[in-house]
């Protein structure tokens, strides 16, 4: 820190006096003590939470907790599970949400550390007096020390201190809309995969009764064709048709093992628990559609994306500050040096800086507004990208929406008295095998292109819903990365659920 030659002579040891230690105490007052609660709260993302998605956290951070989570999880396992039943357990035992949970705790240690002064710095020094050559004479012989002792302190660590400790309180409540942000997230991937067990649910029971009835046709067609009363292409037909509803069957069993196996994992469930049970039918679509006025400026209103923006703008305002303010002199070391030479002690004040003669930290300077400057850009851009997403999930649920009811009131009904009618045009002898099989299985794929639909629709609602409450969908979100809580694979259709999510088109 300080380096002075020293020259002198010191003849015997005395014990230093004592202002030594008044110095020290005169530096402790400087730089004073760090008053910031070393406790992260999560009562203030536990309100924002209910009020936006009306569930339940906790940060499980002892034995009794999660005994006393594990006991609310097996109550709502007892029964069916619902939605907001599966939301409810995701929150309170997914192991990645309760390891984002202690990003709060490194915040606010970044928030005591920056309150802090840096430590004073001691160095001590010793040297020893030798004879010089043939030259020396006894005075010089005798091998006297002398001792150097230098204290000091950063004087500007603690006079910014205050403007360091406001930083990171801001990236604190960064760190707090962030772990809000991967709450809503893993609610509403939540909320998805359950809806996608339904629907595999669903495929699975209307693939089973397909399965039955073609193999009870393929069985009655060989009665027939083993009667002469068909023809062996009426049979091969009716055999290919069963053996393609079998295959079908195996699939929608493996994607419901699929499905059930990642809302397990976002669930945070194994074992035993693992044996829980949905509704097997995905809730119809309403007949009225919800109320889609003023959305834009709900989102706008709620968006969690919106104030972590702004929140690093602010921020990045704060550094911009401190830049400004330690571009010509860093830091300054103030303190003292004590020295004993020729059996005296002597002291007196020491100041150390760094000379601005080759940088003058302006890039420093520069590099903090160019950031200040693109986090201004970028808030204004992420409203336009939020106010288009809302627009944009408002139509894919409209017409998701739509085609599940077109589908339900219409299709349905229509495909079925088309196989009713041709059904008997074929017991008249009317028409012909292939005429049959023709109709049911059109009747088939329109029960499926239902069942997707229905998906459909209510992926485009949680995605919606979502988004007014605050929060943009991972492929929109421009701030910030989101955990992935667990993999997801392909729908029953082997359609991906970043396509379904957008209805499907």
């Amino acid at each position: 820190m300080f380096n002075h030659a020293k020259s002198a002579r010191a003849d015997t040891y005395r014990p230093a006096p004592p202002f030594i230690s008044i110095g020290f105490a005169a530096m402790i007052v400087v730089s004073g003590c760090a008053s910031v609660s070393k406790q992260p709260n999560l009562s203030l993302i536990q309100e924002q939470v209910e009020q936006r998605i009306n569930s339940t956290v906790r940060w499980n951070t002892g034995v009794e907790a999660e005994e006393e989570v594990a006991e609310s999880i097996q109550k709502l396992l007892e029964e069916p599970l619902a939605a907001d039943d599966a939301v409810q357990i995701a929150l309170l035992n997914n192991r990645r949400l309760q390891a984002v949970y202690e990003e709060l705790g490194v915040s606010q240690a970044a928030v005591v550390d920056a309150s802090l002064t840096t430590n004073p710095r001691f160095h001590g020094g010793v040297t020893f007096g030798h004879a010089a050559g043939h030259q020396a004479t006894a005075e010089t012989s005798g091998g006297a020390s002398e001792y150097t002792f230098e204290f000091g302190i950063d004087f500007l660590s603690a006079l910014y201190s205050r403007m360091r400790t406001s930083v990171a309180e801001t990236e604190y409540e960064m760190a707090k809309l962030r772990v809000t942000a991967a709450i809503m997230d893993l609610a509403a991937q939540t909320r998805l995969a359950y809806y996608r067990v339904q629907s595999a649910e669903q495929m699975l029971e209307l693939s089973r009764q397909i399965a039955e009835a073609t193999n009870t046709g393929y069985e009655f067609t060989q009665r027939l064709f083993d009667a002469g009363n068909i023809i062996e292409l009426d049979l091969l037909l009716q055999q290919s048709f069963s053996g393609d509803a079998k295959l079908n069957l195996a699939s929608a069993e493996l994607e419901v093992a699929e499905s059930r196996e990642g809302l397990n994992a976002l669930m945070g469930l194994w074992g035993e628990s693992v044996s829980w049970s949905i509704a097997p039918r995905l809730p119809d679509a309403p007949a009225n559609p919800m109320e889609l006025e003023h959305l834009e400026k709900t989102a706008i209103e709620n968006s969690i994306d919106l104030a972590l923006a702004r929140q690093k703008i602010i921020a990045m305002g704060k550094r911009l500050g401190i830049a400004k303010a330690t571009k010509l002199v860093p830091s300054l070391d103030l303190g003292m040096e004590i020295e004993r030479a020729s059996g005296e002690w002597a002291t007196g004040p020491a100041i150390g800086f760094e000379i601005p003669l080759f940088n003058w930290n302006q890039a420093k300077v520069d590099s903090a507004t160019s950031e200040l400057r693109r986090g201004q850009q970028e808030f204004y851009a992420l409203a336009v990208e939020i106010r288009a997403a809302v627009r944009a999930a408002r139509r894919r649920l409209a017409t998701a929406r739509q085609a599940a009811v077109y589908y339900q009131n219409e299709i349905l009904p229509l495909r079925y008295k088309i196989v009713v009618q041709v059904q008997l045009q074929y017991n008249a002898m009317q028409v012909g095998t292939p005429r049959l099989l023709l109709a049911k299985q059109q009747e088939i794929g329109a029960g499926r292109t239902y069942v997707q639909s229905l998906y459909n629709y209510h992926a485009a609602r949680v995605e919606l819903e979502q988004i007014l409450a605050g929060r943009l969908p991972k492929s929109t979100s421009a701030i910030g990365s989101i955990p992935s809580f667990a993999n997801t694979e392909s729908l029953p259709d082997g359609s991906s659920e970043a396509t379904l999510g957008h209805g499907g088109h």
